[in-house]
């Protein structure tokens, strides 16, 4: 009996994006439903949110500083990384 109409591998593959919200709305709902009725899937989907809030309160800062968002933007769009000296 299938939980839904993605697998496991699929939704493990997909949970850092679904529990960043960062899953378009359709996905985002198959990865629900399957979360619903698997629990080794909800198991590990608890530990990776444990993990990020844990991660989350012992480095104190909830913003990407803006030297590495400007680095992470110019990679994704294929320039060359702009040089900030420290």
């Amino acid at each position: 009996m299938d939980l839904s109409p993605i697998d496991c591998q699929h939704v493990l593959q997909q949970i850092e994006l679904y529990l960043d919200g960062e899953l378009e709305a359709s996905l985002r709902v198959e990865v629900h439903q399957h979360l619903s009725g698997c629990n080794g899937c909800t198991d590990h989907s608890a530990f990776q949110q444990r993990l990020k809030e844990l991660l989350r309160a012992k480095c104190g800062c909830n913003d990407v500083p803006a030297q590495v968002m400007e680095r992470i933007q110019a990679m994704l769009a294929g320039g060359p990384e702009p040089f900030h000296p420290s």
